[in-house]
């Protein structure tokens, strides 16, 4: 028969599997078509993006977005309201920084403007990719193989032309990446929580 804290730690990643399983970052077109002020950015932002940090850490703050707004890494909000393109870039930033740093998200902006890739449906297609990486990351069964999703991007510009399959890939790898750390560092959660002592 299975320790108690074996049969615990089952409920956990149970509990960690549905919600990776079930998970969904909005898509541009779910995002508010009302232009918004900065405080209701920050709160959508951390709500989309809590299931890859953990409770003690400040997902984004004003002087972030401040920051990426000066450094030209996000559009300048108008008369301080921000649209969906801002919010869409912003939960870009904020997932990716995990893994990259912000000079390379600059870069990977740089590089796609110049390539004129279809911001808005990159972005659905990237939140598509990481939802599918990581349900397949936390199978049902913890001692199953997990699944990877190869191959999936399909960037285009803004012409509906697929643009450099290098820059796909390079993208595509960003999304692992980031899927592996949220993989890592949730896991990692599990074990401590499991290892702490249990009150009596």
């Amino acid at each position: 028969m299975k320790a108690k804290q074996d049969l615990a730690r089952d409920d956990s990643y149970a509990e960690l599997a549905a919600q990776m399983q079930s998970l969904h970052v909005a898509r541009v077109d779910e995002m508010p078509r009302i232009e918004l002020y900065l405080d209701q950015v920050l709160s959508i932002i951390a709500t989309e993006l809590a299931f890859m940090y953990s409770s003690d850490e400040k997902i984004v703050t004003g002087a972030m977005v401040n920051n990426y707004v000066k450094q030209k890494i996000v559009p300048a909000p108008t008369r301080k309201r921000y649209t969906r393109r801002h919010l869409a870039s912003l939960l870009f930033v904020c997932a990716f920084k995990r893994v990259l740093s912000i000079a390379q998200i600059s870069q990977i902006f740089a590089t796609g403007a110049t390539a004129h890739v279809d911001i808005e449906r990159a972005y659905d297609d990237i939140c598509g990719l990481l939802e599918r990486t990581l349900s397949g990351l936390f199978p049902d069964d913890p001692a199953a193989h997990p699944t990877r999703h190869d191959g999936e991007l399909q960037l285009v510009d803004s012409d509906g032309n697929r643009v450099d399959p290098e820059l796909t890939r390079l993208l595509e790898n960003a999304v692992f990446l980031l899927a592996y750390k949220v993989y890592t560092d949730r896991m990692l959660a599990l074990e401590a929580q499991r290892m702490a002592p249990k009150e009596q």
